[in-house]
């Protein structure tokens, strides 16, 4: 149920009446009758959380006193009469905020009321608000009830709800009053049998005053004799239904929503109501703008009253209000709409109103290929009229991140704003960017990078698996590898799980794939930190002679979370060149001055050294720097072992970046098995060359064996 009013206004008020506040629990027996006892005119009596039996030994009075009843804020109260509430004596009754469980009432004769006046003086008032009633079984008489000899001054019904109830609600019964209102109320499962007396849910005999029935919702409110409706004022009094619904079950659609001698009625909708030219409303009182019609509830039959974004009765009622209890018209909200919610209004993606201006904002995690637009909905459903912008196609995220969307409902958003209706600005990412895959690929991945500026660490989330590589790439912008140039780098990463051939490397910055500078595997342990620190060289590419730092993490999972942070990347001067030499079992490893590469003057990055081989020889390269050791391939010995074919005297090249068609080598060197062996005819262009171990002779330009088979180039 809706607060309507706040303990601390209730209290505020007591304090400036100079009047008690009364606090109770449920831990006294008749603890409601006892304080009400007790209290004075102007008390306010709180009641704290729990369920209140009130025993059959005397009434709930109010004796001449002006006592309101309330539940402590935020608690829920259950009031259980076993005799009626009774005013007397001009009293004046307010309730706030409790329920009422009328299925334990004791008959005690004809006036087994809830709410009663008691015989005599006049000026009893009654007031309820927030207030609940369901159980009441009585046949003869209702929840509130008067007489001609039990009167009523005045009674006002806001934000309450009564349900699951046997006969009327509210009986005024010869009474004269001054005013009934009744708003912003749901009376709904109010049943009847056929031997019960002529009476409607709210019925009304008073023989003077004045009735306000408005915003008040009428759900299953069943009136067997159908000669009557749910609310019924057969008498002189010129009542006042406006903004209301009235709406049956379609098992028992029959009879009247409105039986009224005189008055108006207007900006009602009636439901499943045959009387009256299927209107349900009686030709007594003046109707204006009425409609009939399915309210559209999202669940009446599981009393869920709420209306879709559908419904007639939205925008129906008096200066374009909308007809009904107003705690069943969900609030028409701007929500961000996409693939990522499967297009339907998802409360985790509700716009939030800027403080000044028209303007909405949500921040988020979008990814690379999401799809969205803005919608107004109530959270249960989206009209056809309420997409923006409507016509256009949907926004297209180019790259996941974390976002703040801006959206303007009038489409004054400005140059820069999609269709004038959005703006979405991703996160300040500093010198981090994320790249997956590519621009060939018709599938992105879904995995995306954050950064916090403050923590400067930046993080990966591996969202899906993906055949092939750059399943989740990053590269770090902040300074380009230039030709030649040194840089010391240094990061530490963290990840949730192992992950391994991590690789770090200088690229293009045009991001061609496998235009590699230079590079170093190595894997992740999880939740262990890993520290890289090193010295790198640029080394000039295939595409160009600068490059961005990239983190390739290729062989990740969906699942993975790989922290990056300690980052730094400046340039520094470079240490001396490492010499390289070739070692092996001829040398005992060790790195002698007669086998020292050259540096190539036609290859960069390139090194050959020609040398006498023989069949059997272990070989490998190690380069030395700064006293440091680094052997090509990694470790100790386990090096190329030499066959006949390659023998001799022999061009050895050496990379220290490696060649993967060098792979029968070892992957960083390669021997050239092709040799001349001598001219034959200079004249006649021939020449005998030796090719892994076999002579063959080329005779211009065309190459035959010894036989004088030709051979295929």
């Amino acid at each position: 149920m809706k607060k309507v009013f706040s303990l601390c206004v209730a209290l505020l008020t007591a304090w400036a009446m100079n009047a008690a506040v009364i606090n109770i629990n449920n831990g006294t027996s008749d603890a409601l009758r006892k304080a009400l006892g007790g209290a004075a005119s102007g008390d306010v009596i709180v009641m704290a959380a729990g369920t209140y039996e009130e025993s059959n030994s005397d009434y709930i009075a109010f004796t001449g006193k002006d006592v309101t009843v309330m539940a402590e804020e935020g608690a829920e109260v259950i009031v259980v009469p076993k005799v009626p509430v009774r005013l007397k004596s001009g009293a004046r009754a307010e309730f706030i905020n409790i329920k009422f469980d009328c299925g334990h009432l004791s008959d005690m004769g004809s006036y087994s009321e809830i709410i009663v006046p008691a015989d005599g003086t006049e000026g009893k008032k009654v007031i309820l608000n927030g207030c609940e009633f369901y159980g009441w079984k009585q046949k003869s008489n209702a929840i509130i009830h008067t007489r001609s000899d039990r009167q009523l001054d005045s009674l006002v019904i806001n934000n309450c709800y009564f349900h699951d109830n046997l006969y009327n609600c509210v009986n005024l019964k010869y009474a004269s009053i001054s005013g009934l209102v009744i708003k912003n109320s749901t009376f709904a499962n109010i049943t009847t049998d056929a031997n019960a007396p002529s009476i409607g849910v709210i019925d009304v005999q008073a023989t003077a005053g004045s009735v306000l029935i408005d915003h008040c919702t009428f759900y299953n409110a069943q009136a067997k004799n159908t000669d009557y409706g749910a609310i019924k004022i057969p008498n002189t009094i010129a009542p006042v239904v406006s903004n209301c619904i009235f709406a049956m079950p379609e098992e028992y659609a029959d009879g009247r929503a409105v039986y009224v001698a005189d008055g108006e009625v207007k900006n009602c909708l009636t439901y499943n109501y045959t009387k009256d030219d299927n209107t349900g409303i009686h030709s007594g009182p003046t109707v204006t703008d009425c409609i009939t019609g399915d309210p559209k509830f999202v669940d009446a039959a599981n009393a869920d009253y709420r209306v879709d974004a559908a419904s007639p009765v939205l925008g129906a009622g008096t200066e374009g209000s909308d007809l009904g209890d107003q705690r069943w018209i969900p609030q028409m909200e701007y929500y961000l709409v996409g693939n990522m919610t499967e297009w339907v209004a998802d409360p985790k993606f509700k716009l939030v109103k800027a403080a000044e201006g028209d303007e909405y904002t949500i921040k988020l995690t979008l990814f690379a290929g999401d799809e969205f637009k803005v919608a107004k909905s109530d959270g249960l459903s989206i009209s056809d009229a309420n997409w923006f912008p409507m016509a256009a196609e949907n926004f297209k995220v180019k790259a996941s991140g974390e976002y703040t969307v801006y959206f303007d409902p009038n489409g004054l958003g400005g140059e820069d704003w999609y269709e004038g209706y959005i703006l979405a600005e991703g996160a300040n990412l500093g010198p981090w960017d994320s790249w997956f895959g590519d621009a060939s690929w018709t599938q992105e991945t879904n995995s995306y990078i954050t950064f916090d500026p403050a923590a400067e660490k930046a993080t990966v989330y591996i969202r899906e698996n993906k055949n092939g590589q750059w399943l989740a790439q990053v590269k770090y912008q902040g300074i380009p590898a230039e030709d030649g140039k040194c840089y010391h780098v240094a990061l530490k990463m963290k990840a949730n799980n192992d992950i391994n051939d991590v690789t770090l490397k200088w690229q293009d910055d045009n991001n061609v794939p496998n235009v590699i500078y230079e590079n170093q595997t190595i894997n992740l342990g999880a939740n262990d930190e890993y520290v890289y620190d090193e010295v790198v060289k640029g080394v000039l590419g295939e595409k160009g002679s600068t490059g961005l730092l990239v983190l390739d993490f290729g062989y990740a999972s969906a699942g993975d979370v790989i922290e990056i942070y300690g980052v730094i990347i400046e340039e520094t001067e470079c240490p001396e060149p490492p010499t390289y030499y070739l070692v092996g079992s001829m040398t005992e490893w060790a790195a002698l001055d007669e086998y020292r590469f050259t540096e190539s003057a036609e290859v960069a990055g390139e090194f050959t050294l020609e040398t006498q081989l023989e069949a059997g020889m272990l070989l490998k390269v190690v380069g030395i720097s700064e006293g440091e050791e680094t052997w090509y391939p990694a470790g100790f010995q386990d090096g190329y072992e030499v066959d006949a074919a390659h023998a001799g005297l022999k061009t050895v090249y050496f990379r220290p970046a490696g060649n993967e068609d060098w792979a029968a080598f070892g992957r960083y060197i390669y021997i050239d098995a092709t040799q001349a062996v001598s001219n034959v005819n200079e004249a006649a262009n021939t020449n005998r060359y030796l090719r892994d171990g076999q002579v063959f002779i080329q005779i211009d330009g065309k190459t035959y064996n010894v036989l004088g088979q030709k051979i295929a180039q």
